[in-house]
């Protein structure tokens, strides 16, 4: 597993990854490379049983239509891809937009796309640590607390 760091422009937002269990996550995307890579991580909230870990893994269940071309891996990369720069212009209730923040990720894994999608040549995915740790705080509160059964 490798690493990947850097001080870039960060949007962090809740995200539904899974409809069926209603599982929820906190997303971090970022770029690295002057934009080329696109940077996606997992904030770790503590007592999220159902964090996704592998994102491309999350995005192979998501399904495809067809938009994008090419083996799995490029089409999850790409779904990715579409899913951070979505963040820019379709914003998630609570989205925190910070111009320059410090952050880390330990990478599941990167993916070398067969073309350039959403102005990134690669995509690469893992977990998010951020070095403000107000703003991993602030980050943490976006995870959408379920109700507790009676």
């Amino acid at each position: 597993m490798a690493h990947l760091s850097g001080r870039s422009r960060l949007m962090l937002f809740p995200f539904l990854h899974d409809w069926e269990t209603g599982s929820h996550c906190v997303l971090g995307y970022t770029t690295a490379d002057g934009g080329l890579t696109a940077v996606l991580g997992v904030v770790p909230v503590g007592g999220n049983v159902h964090e996704p870990g592998d994102l491309f893994a999350m995005a192979a269940r998501h399904g495809f239509i067809g938009e994008w071309k090419g083996a799995q891996e490029q089409r999850c990369g790409c779904w990715l891809a579409c899913t951070g720069a979505g963040s820019l212009t379709v914003r998630k209730p609570g989205t925190i937009d910070v111009p320059a923040a410090a952050w880390s990720l330990d990478m599941a894994r990167t993916i070398d796309l067969d073309s350039a999608y959403y102005g990134h040549a690669r995509v690469t995915a893992g977990r998010l640590a951020l070095e403000d740790t107000g703003l991993a705080a602030r980050a943490r509160a976006l995870m959408p607390r379920r109700p507790v059964a009676a």
